[in-house]
């Protein structure tokens, strides 16, 4: 009977030892995965162009308060794409097909500068795809 309880106290330490080794294993996928699919995101901060972005953020408060709707709408600033910099100084940029409609919905705006926004959207690999965006009152 000896024999017997060890052969069964083996197997059961053995099932106590994998089980959780083979969850983890599982779940280390898994929430890569869902990391992956990205996140929901409701950000407060100001558009910018990716051009006038890089080439200017040594002066950050006048860049986001003077930027102008015609310096969003000229062909080099809309090629480079746009972002949201919130107060803190991230930088959320937008990934292309998010671009194509903030490009329409500027030129349907009649805001000339400080383009405060409000955006609501999906961070994806690190690009912000834009479900909603709406100027701050």
């Amino acid at each position: 009977m000896s024999a017997n309880n060890n052969r069964m106290t083996r197997a059961l330490r053995w099932r106590l030892l994998t089980w959780p080794a083979a969850f983890l294993l599982l779940l280390v996928p898994w929430m890569h995965a869902k990391e992956a699919a990205g996140k929901n995101v409701h950000l407060h901060g100001t558009l910018i162009d990716m051009t006038c972005w890089k080439d200017r953020s040594g002066d950050t408060p006048t860049l986001l308060r003077e930027h102008t709707k015609r310096c969003l709408q000229m062909p080099d600033c809309i090629a480079s794409g746009y972002a949201v910099v919130t107060p803190d100084g991230q930088v959320y940029k937008m990934d292309a097909a998010s671009n194509d409609s903030i490009t329409k919905w500027i030129a349907a705006t009649q805001k000339d500068a400080n383009w405060r926004v409000d955006v609501k959207g999906r961070l994806e690999n690190g690009l912000l795809d834009v479900k909603k965006i709406q100027l701050q009152k």
